[in-house]
């Protein structure tokens, strides 16, 4: 354990631990498509190349108005959907399900978003999504009407 390490645990910091990958990247899309296969992850290949796809999170940040999800989007880009799984960093004052809400860039449409606070949590079974994919739709109506 690092100094760093030793320091944060005695201050009461944990580390949140992501999953970290995107089903665009080659390789990828045998572990981190819609649904998350960890016995597809190609350790010995990760290892060899001293490679990761796991993050640790907020080994850096220690803010009073930040903290540090997991995150897992299902995004369509140019025609493509592509699952993405990754660390980031949201108010504390938001609610998990803030990420459906929030702007994306041009030419992308998000089908899916969410975040958690446990470790590893971003894998996201399939039940999850159907829970996810109501919540997203109710609140797209909710705009509708609200607009």
């Amino acid at each position: 354990m690092t100094a760093m390490s030793c320091e944060d645990e005695r201050a009461g910091y944990q580390h949140l631990q992501c999953w970290h990958c995107s089903s665009d990247t080659k390789g990828a899309e045998d572990f981190c498509d819609t649904e998350f296969k960890e016995s597809n992850i190609p350790t010995d290949l990760l290892a060899e190349r001293n490679l990761s796809v796991i993050r640790v999170c907020n080994s850096t940040i220690h803010s009073e108005h930040e903290r540090a999800v997991c995150r897992k989007t299902i995004e369509e880009m140019n025609g493509k959907t592509v699952t993405k799984r990754f660390c980031y960093y949201t108010n504390k004052s938001d609610p998990l399900d803030h990420c459906n809400t929030e702007i994306i860039e041009k030419n992308v449409r998000r089908i899916f978003c969410q975040d958690c606070l446990s470790d590893k949590c971003n894998a996201a079974h399939k039940h999850d999504l159907n829970k996810m994919a109501a919540t997203s739709i109710t609140l797209i109506i909710a705009k509708i009407f609200l607009a």
